[in-house]
């Protein structure tokens, strides 16, 4: 218990520093992390197009098209040993993880590069050197720049670079785009899955995202297109639910959207799970026009699932007069749910 109190506040003070650094210039970053070092290993000297790509933004980051292969065709494993594989960590419980991901994890020898959000209690089994991408908003394409980075000096030092990815990493994770980068580097990736938060957070706050007279369809949306735009939405549809990732940082423009332009009744039920699968867990459930004010209050933050659609209902607690119950509250702690005053 006191080591996992250790990482927990570890973990919470690297995130901290990287909101800072994310938004800091090169000249405040110099003191806390240097510039990186272009580090030769064997490949020669790096182009001068590599060192001035580096020089166009403040963390110093080559850009990673311009990193030279390592092989001239892609394979499963580099002539020094370095490789690639992509981990899905499921929506946080280290229990729901794979096997395989938890064998991979304890490799000491590895470079795990991991999503900003994976939960202190995976990062725990880690036993190799661990980095953790800065992917917040305004600095997630430069973290994506920096990760592409990371692992290419990995590779070039013959070691296995595990990607560990929140979830599963081809569901609105950018594991396609990064198995494609890691092409252009003469490297395939291999890929494990992991659970998606898009069906095992609803399992796991006891909301079904299908349930016969309430919904025969589900629709996986992201709360955030390429470059920040707002995807198209879906129409409204009665017996539809719609599961929305990487949403609730624009909750209330979702929301005020699906009702204006998508046609959604005010009091369609909508649910969110945060941290699903952790022990701080928390469900919050209202309806498409008190849930921002809810989720507001009670400061929900990623990673969070939102759950729209009357499943959002199906089992929740029923007042005296049968109708479900709004306002809910439920951590994943209590064993009773209680009513929000708002």
């Amino acid at each position: 218990m006191m080591y996992y109190s250790r990482l927990a506040f570890s973990v919470l003070l690297l995130r901290f520093a990287a909101a800072f650094l994310c938004h800091s210039s090169s000249s405040t970053r110099i003191g806390l992390q240097p510039r990186f070092m272009f580090v030769d290993y064997g490949l020669g000297e790096y182009s001068q197009e590599v060192i001035d790509s580096s020089k166009s933004n403040k963390w110093g980051i080559p850009a990673s098209e311009t990193l030279p292969p390592l092989s001239s065709t892609p394979k499963a494993q580099l002539e020094n040993g370095g490789k690639v594989t992509l981990v899905g960590s499921g929506p946080g419980d280290p229990e729901l993880l794979t096997l395989k991901a938890v064998k991979l994890l304890q490799d000491p020898d590895a470079l795990v590069i991991v999503d900003r959000l994976v939960s202190p209690e995976i990062l725990n089994l880690i036993q190799g050197e661990i980095k953790i991408a800065r992917k917040l908003p305004g600095c997630a394409e430069l973290a994506q720049e920096e990760i592409y980075w990371w692992a290419h000096q990995g590779l070039a030092a013959g070691k296995h670079v595990i990607r560990l990815k929140i979830g599963d990493p081809f569901v609105f994770g950018r594991g396609g785009e990064e198995v494609l980068k890691f092409r252009k580097y003469g490297v395939e990736s291999k890929v494990v899955p992991g659970v998606s938060s898009a069906f095992s957070a609803p399992l796991l706050a006891n909301i079904p995202v299908t349930h016969r007279g309430a919904a025969n369809q589900v629709v996986m949306c992201t709360g955030y297109g390429r470059e920040g735009t707002s995807p198209d939405l879906i129409q409204y549809h009665e017996e539809q639910t719609i599961v929305f990732l990487m949403a609730v940082g624009r909750l209330r423009e979702l929301c005020d959207r699906l009702v204006t332009l998508a046609g959604y009744p005010k009091d369609t039920p909508v649910g969110i799970v945060e941290k699903a699968g952790c022990p701080s867990q928390r469900t919050v459930v209202g309806t498409m026009e008190t849930i921002a004010d809810m989720a507001e209050n009670h400061k929900v933050q990623a990673p969070s699932t939102i759950i729209v659609g009357k499943v959002v209902n199906v089992l929740l607690n029923t007042d005296d007069e049968g109708e479900a119950i709004q306002g809910l509250i439920q951590s994943a702690s209590q064993s009773d749910p209680i009513l929000s005053s708002d």
